[in-house]
């Protein structure tokens, strides 16, 4: 059960995260009248990725407890450390180009975006993106799956089911 809640869980953030990149955010060569709409979207998929989060830290934690082959567990944390530098640095990237496409950041002169918050109609997508998603539940994942090796389940406790 808990496994099906996550993906759950991921499916529909990682649809709110799809929503916010592709339909509250402006292109560089569009001009915008109004406020940042992006905040309506973000209002709305917030509570579903802080609840995948929750999710992705108690199945990892679950998961890091039923596996008792240690070194399966080191290859898994080496593996996530690896996922959460590959996802900073290719989010960094995407940052990068987002702000060359607009001509700067908020606070260049030349830039489209000058004087606008850090969070506007443009920038939504360099906040919530996929890199963004996937190092979030990264970090939620590591971090369930070392709560779960330095608190092993007690046997008195009660059996969570992970199908």
């Amino acid at each position: 059960m808990l496994k099906r809640s996550w993906l759950i869980s991921m499916a529909i953030s990682l649809f709110g995260v799809m929503m916010i990149e592709y339909f509250f955010t402006f292109k560089p060569e569009n001009t915008v009248k109004h406020g940042n709409l992006g905040i309506i979207g973000l209002a709305l998929v917030v509570p579903f990725i802080l609840l995948s989060l929750f999710i992705t830290f108690r199945f990892s934690t679950e998961l890091s407890r039923q596996t008792h082959d240690k070194m399966l567990r080191t290859i898994l944390l080496i593996a996530g450390v690896g996922l959460v530098i590959a996802t900073a640095y290719y989010a960094l990237q995407y940052k990068d180009e987002v702000y060359t496409s607009l001509g700067g950041t908020t606070r260049d002169a030349d830039s489209k975006i000058y004087g606008l918050p850090l969070l506007n109609e443009y920038t939504n997508r360099i906040f919530i993106n996929y890199y963004t998603f996937l190092f979030i539940h990264t970090l939620s994942a590591i971090g369930g799956t070392l709560y779960g090796i330095a608190k092993p389940k007690k046997i008195d406790d009660e059996h969570t089911e992970l199908e």
